[in-house]
């Protein structure tokens, strides 16, 4: 069997295989519908025989798509510390690919509406945005103004009709926290993500409401601010135990400063569990595998990407897209 050649065939080759006009190849290439089936087959009969790959770009131009779906995350490159970044996007990925697309992953913060990823987003250059860690909607409503299709993922920080996929923050952290209190614990801090984002907020208040509804009364000097990353739980941990003596619980608002947390009271001489309970949030790879392993709320992340490419791919076809919140599953391990 002679092997194909590396050379693509032309629009006419591929008409002569197939025995019909030039015209009608570019139709059943481009997604006509309205091309008989017989011929459909044809073109697609002659397309594989000859092996024709369409050219991205040259699709782009006469289909106005790129097939391209920015994931855009509003922070900088230290994120990526955090497991989290990968299966989620991983999740989104499968789904866009099952869909001949594929991802753009832009990082950056996107304080200034003239920023080379905005430049990008309003340029045409990508068919859809999927945002990440939004700490404001100014980019957003300027790009729904240019019927971009979009999603948040996270809840808006307004109540605009934005299509958005997110976690029951606040009912996973509240469950964290009516864990630590039913283990014993009387003194329950807190180490929050960016609590200029939806998700750090929903956290908090999560905690806050939890730790009304106990009877306790929450002080200040319990919440301590992380922004996600190992070194900030750590250190966000050694301040709570220089000002609260009796700290015999903490919530971490995901794993990776939950692990942080736990290196500190042990480098201060005490024990996790006997001494400090410890929560984390994620349930990522980390807590199953820490010593101790981790107690933490479980929110399914490969699903909350998937979730949010699946929005995506309905809007692209002209779908009903409606927003989503995933559940979440507290695990109890070792640490509390």
């Amino acid at each position: 069997m002679a092997a194909k050649s590396s050379i693509r065939p032309t629009y006419a080759v591929i008409s002569k295989a197939a025995g019909v006009s030039e015209a009608t190849v570019s139709r059943v290439l481009n997604g006509d519908e309205n091309v008989h089936p017989d011929r459909i087959k044809a073109v697609q009969d002659a397309v594989a025989k000859l092996g024709y790959k369409k050219h991205r770009a040259a699709s782009s131009l006469a289909s106005g798509r790129t097939g391209l779906i920015a994931v855009v995350i509003d922070d900088d490159l230290s994120i990526f510390s955090d497991p989290f970044w990968a299966t989620v996007t991983s999740g989104i990925s499968r789904v866009l690919m099952e869909n001949d697309l594929q991802t753009l992953l832009m990082v950056a913060n996107l304080d200034s509406l003239d920023g080379p990823v905005a430049h990008s987003l309003q340029g045409g250059e990508v068919d859809g945005a999927i945002f990440f860690q939004l700490h404001k909607d100014a980019l957003v409503k300027r790009l729904v103004k240019q019927r971009l299709p979009m999603v948040i993922t996270g809840t808006p920080h307004t109540s605009n009709d934005f299509v958005f996929v997110d976690t029951d923050n606040f009912g996973g952290a509240h469950e964290a926290t009516n864990h630590l209190f039913s283990r014993g614990c009387s003194q329950v801090a807190i180490i929050t993500g960016d609590i200029e984002t939806t998700a750090g907020r929903q956290r908090l208040d999560g905690y806050n409401q939890a730790y009304r509804k106990s009877g306790h009364v929450p002080s200040k000097h319990l919440i301590a601010e992380g922004d996600y990353s190992f070194e900030s739980g750590k250190a966000a941990m050694k301040r709570l135990l220089d000002q609260v003596e009796s700290l015999d619980g903490v919530f971490a608002c995901n794993d990776v400063m939950a692990l942080g947390a736990i290196a500190a009271i042990e480098e201060a001489g005490k024990v996790v569990p006997d001494h400090v309970k410890v929560v984390g949030f994620d349930d990522s790879l980390l807590a199953q595998t820490s010593r101790p392993t981790l107690t933490s709320v479980r929110q399914d992340i490969v699903a909350l990407g998937e979730a949010a490419a699946n929005l995506m791919i309905a809007q692209l076809r002209g779908e009903d897209a409606q927003p989503c919140i995933l559940s979440t599953e507290l695990v109890v391990r070792e640490s509390a």
